[in-house]
């Protein structure tokens, strides 16, 4: 059995639901020693192991051998995320729709009315599900010291990738499924934010630690999906209609162009909670929709993103949080 004390400790303390300063402060060390252990390149000093049992309530010898790990995904849910990247990896750049920095959405306000981000200057950014990268040239622009991107599909982070480099912009991009840690610096974001991203996550409370760990103290947390119902709508015969249900969070199958994918229906409510549960303050939750008026008077039948749904229905939430 491999001995691995630092997966272990962030294990622990995520099931402790306690952050790194708060096992910094307890034992006497600092957040970065506590960062080097759970990154694994350093371990405690033995004469701290009696205190990490203790804090951990268990002996010292289970903090060398703890099977579980954290940082795995079940065997379902990587299959699942191994077709949607799959799926990513298909789309041709012509078909692709965009939904980047300013825009949150269709027929949301932007980000130059919400104003949510604040000054960008001199901070560090990450990007769930950076897509090909235009909200990072977006913030590049407005400032941003140090741009940081994650997407599951190796595809979109080469579009990303060479329009930062076209742009003049450099940034650090990772090939990841957003449930995963593929090793980002914890305490080290100022911003973590996701433009329609956030929502293809399989397994949301992972998603949300692993955000945890990465902003500094304070640091906000901005992202925008769909209004969930928009997935239980159906817009037909002049009408729109629901048709599949809002409360059981379904995980919905779609296929396209030869290939399937995943999406889970996450309630608005499960947001909420989960990122109330893992340490963050909500601060804004904007449900608005930006609608031409003489569009929103025409029904297009079948239609899913429409002025005429958006009169009824704001199409896309947006979050602001921040990490206590």
């Amino acid at each position: 059995m491999k001995i691995q004390v630092g997966q272990n400790i962030r294990s622990l303390r995520r099931k402790r639901q306690a952050s790194q300063e708060d096992l910094a402060e307890t034992i006497g060390v600092t957040v970065q020693a506590i960062s080097k252990w759970e990154t694994g390149k350093a371990n405690p000093d033995l004469m701290l192991l009696p205190k990490l049992a203790e804090y951990f309530e268990i002996t010292i010898d289970s903090l060398f051998y703890i099977n579980e790990d954290e940082n795995i995904l079940s065997e379902d849910s990587a299959n699942i995320l191994k077709q949607n990247s799959s799926w990513w990896a298909g789309i041709h750049e012509a078909d692709m729709t965009t939904t980047a920095l300013p825009h949150y959405g269709f027929f949301t306000p932007t980000e130059d009315t919400l104003c949510l981000m604040g000054d960008m200057r001199g901070k560090n950014v990450l990007e769930i599900a950076c897509g090909s990268g235009d909200s990072l040239v977006w913030l590049g622009e407005k400032g941003a010291k140090e741009l940081w991107g994650l997407d599951i599909s190796s595809a979109q982070i080469k579009r990303a990738d060479a329009l930062l480099k076209k742009s003049g912009k450099k940034a650090d991009l990772f090939v990841s499924p957003m449930e995963l840690d593929p090793g980002l610096p914890h305490s080290h974001f100022d911003l973590v934010f996701s433009i329609y991203g956030l929502g293809w996550s399989m397994d949301l409370e992972k998603t949300i630690i692993h955000i945890t760990e990465y902003l500094k103290p304070g640091g906000k947390l901005v992202f925008s999906w769909d209004n969930p119902l928009m997935q239980c709508i159906i817009s037909e015969n002049e009408k729109h209609s629901l048709y599949r249900s809002y409360v059981e969070e379904e995980e919905i199958l779609f296929s396209n162009n030869g290939e399937t994918f995943h999406l889970h229906n996450w309630k608005l409510s499960t947001y909420l909670n989960c990122l109330a549960k893992h340490g963050f303050l909500i601060e804004q939750v904007i449900e608005e929709s930006d609608y031409n008026e003489n569009e929103a008077n025409i029904f297009q039948e079948g239609k899913f993103y429409s002025a005429g749904r958006a009169r009824f229905l704001n199409t896309a939430f947006i979050i602001k949080a921040r990490k206590l």
